[in-house]
């Protein structure tokens, strides 16, 4: 886990929460973008389910997960939400007590 000070916990915290927000941003263009843009446009059918519906519900399902997976390798980062400076203080004064 890595050490990090406050501000760039708050700096990280921002980064995986807009990287989060235009993630959802895709996905929802994806599935209103394919539901709406062709249907009634293309007549395809798999399994009896026309074309849109196979991009819109499945297709949108995999590009949540590639996203994910995505942004948990390349934008999120390990650490802790604990305010380090605070444990290191009350560890001091507590071994300060004691002696």
């Amino acid at each position: 886990m890595r050490k990090m000070t406050r501000e760039e916990k708050e700096r990280q915290i921002h980064k995986e929460a807009k990287a989060t927000l235009i993630l959802f941003a895709v996905c929802f263009v994806w599935h209103v973008g394919f539901a709406y843009g062709l249907s009634g446009r293309v007549s395809v059918r798999i399994l009896s389910l026309p074309l849109w519906w196979w991009l819109s519900v499945p297709g949108v399902f995999a590009v949540a997960v590639i996203g994910v997976v995505f942004l948990l390798k390349k934008v999120f980062v390990n650490f802790s939400l604990e305010d380090d400076d605070f444990e290191d203080d009350s560890e001091e004064n507590k071994e300060g007590g004691r002696a």
